[in-house]
């Protein structure tokens, strides 16, 4: 997998699935008035985003931010060709690509600006397959970014 680059959300939004997915968080932050939380959002709610969605977990460690797939949606799993649900990211990539997905990932939990990354599956043996994941902050305490919602889509 390589990272190409990320942009700020305030670029436009190419896919149908990003814009509805960003439309339903900026929802819930407006009713939560701060960050919203995992507890707000319900799956009844985001039906057509479910396979799309990666819940990633962020946990602040002595050694710095450290990142785990709370849930990979079932399309992200047969894009990948894997999943990994419950597992730590330093268990399933190289250090060159962790380093580029903390490059972008750290960002978002720093400043709790949504982003998108692009780059392509060539990890899974798919170098061809690019793919846009919108990166969507969530904190329960409404200011402490706790986990990214990710929503993925592939060209």
């Amino acid at each position: 997998m390589t990272v190409d680059f990320m942009e700020p959300i305030e670029e436009k939004l190419e896919h149908p699935i990003h814009e509805a997915a960003y439309a339903y968080w900026l929802s819930l932050r407006a009713r939560a008035q701060s960050l919203p939380a995992r507890s707000h959002i319900d799956p009844a709610d985001i039906p057509r985003l479910l396979p799309w969605i990666n819940l990633i977990e962020v946990h602040r460690e002595a050694s710095g931010l450290r990142y785990r797939h709370r849930l990979v949606g079932t399309g992200i799993v047969d894009m990948r060709q894997r999943d990994g649900t419950g597992r730590w990211f330093d268990d399933l990539y190289d250090q060159a690509t962790i380093r580029k997905l903390r490059g972008t990932l750290d960002p978002v939990v720093a400043d709790g600006h949504p982003r998108i990354l692009r780059g392509n599956l060539g990890i899974t043996g798919k170098g061809f397959l690019d793919y846009q994941s919108l990166l969507l902050p969530l904190a329960e305490d409404g200011r402490r970014v706790d986990m990214l919602m990710g929503v993925s889509v592939y060209d």
